[in-house]
């Protein structure tokens, strides 16, 4: 996993010389100051990921706070490399086991764990970060089910039990969002292809779709004809989540294809698929959809699917 360089300066130097210098570089735009005598290269910085920024947040506060408080919520997240479908906070978040309640401070949100019965990893520091399950469990408590549900997808596809989770959510001293988390937790699948498709999954349970089957293969006389990522067996209907990086990153095309090749092996791809017997309807759809409550509806009735009301449903 990428990691910045945090340059160290303060109580790192007793002569207080280089503090004063990597001050002034700060001040001038040629480093990032990320905490009090801590430091990254602001050109670096610029050129990373948020995940990547945020591992650096967490590595120069690192030496700065009380042994006790352990990583957790979205920080644990990333030190896990689990998937996240939001910014990523400009503070770090860690659970305080003598606190009762929450506090937000400048470079910490502090968590409450006084009495939490609590399980442990370790950063590369050293420092305790609370496990994968545990880390999932505070995520569905306290995270709308888009960003919830495709960090279960991949836990369950790393090999978290299920079972596990349930008990442990309800072992759980939480309050807030216990109902949410159990319906996280029921609806996640280990089979999901990506994050996009996970988010996909619970538009589409948010306008009342029909559960689908995912990643179903199909096949005819020819052989294989394609993995699709949501098939609706009693209507005959297939729902493609296409997040277009396919066609705009290199890196997720086979060599030498170019995304006109990309579009051309998919519309085959598709045609034939349609002359599946089971299959009467094929639609698609992306992110823009999945933000768009009206268009996607609109999508889902065109295919013949029907939709009911949902108990959770996303307030735009």
């Amino acid at each position: 996993m990428q990691r910045l360089e945090i340059i160290r300066g303060g109580s790192a130097d007793p002569t207080g010389r280089r503090g004063r210098d990597l001050a002034a570089a700060a001040d001038r735009g040629a480093l990032v100051r990320l905490a009090p005598g801590r430091f990254v290269d602001a050109d670096r910085w610029r050129a990373a990921d948020a995940r990547v920024r945020h591992l650096a947040r967490i590595d120069a506060i690192d030496e700065l706070v009380a042994p006790r408080l352990v990583l957790s919520h979205v920080s644990a997240l990333a030190l896990h490399g689990l998937p996240w479908n939001g910014e990523f906070p400009e503070v770090v978040d860690v659970i305080d086991p003598e606190r009762e309640t929450s506090q937000s401070l400048r470079l910490l949100r502090k968590h409450p764990g006084k009495g939490r019965v609590m399980r442990f990893a370790r950063a590369v520091s050293g420092r305790r970060v609370s496990d994968l399950s545990s880390t999932v469990i505070d995520i569905a408590l306290t995270q709308e089910l888009r960003r919830s549900v495709p960090v279960l997808d991949v836990a369950l596809h790393r090999g978290v039990d299920r079972a596990a989770l349930r008990a442990r959510l309800d072992a759980s001293s939480a309050v807030h969002g216990r109902d949410r988390a159990r319906f996280a937790i029921d609806f996640a699948d280990a089979r999901s292809g990506s994050v996009g498709e996970s988010v996909a999954r619970v538009a589409l349970d948010e306008l009342g779709a029909p559960r689908p089957e995912l990643q179903a293969e199909f096949r005819d006389a020819a052989g294989f004809v394609a993995r699709v990522d949501f098939w609706f067996p009693d209507h005959g209907v297939v729902l493609e989540f296409d997040g277009a990086a396919k066609y705009r990153d290199p890196a997720m095309r086979a060599a030498g294809l170019t995304a006109e090749d990309v579009l051309l092996q998919e519309k085959r791809r598709e045609d034939r698929l349609r002359r599946v017997p089971d299959v009467l309807q094929v639609g698609r759809f992306g992110w823009p959809e999945t933000q768009d409550t009206a268009r996607l509806r609109a999508l889902l009735l065109g295919t013949g699917l029907p939709l009911e009301a949902r108990r959770y449903r996303r307030i735009r």
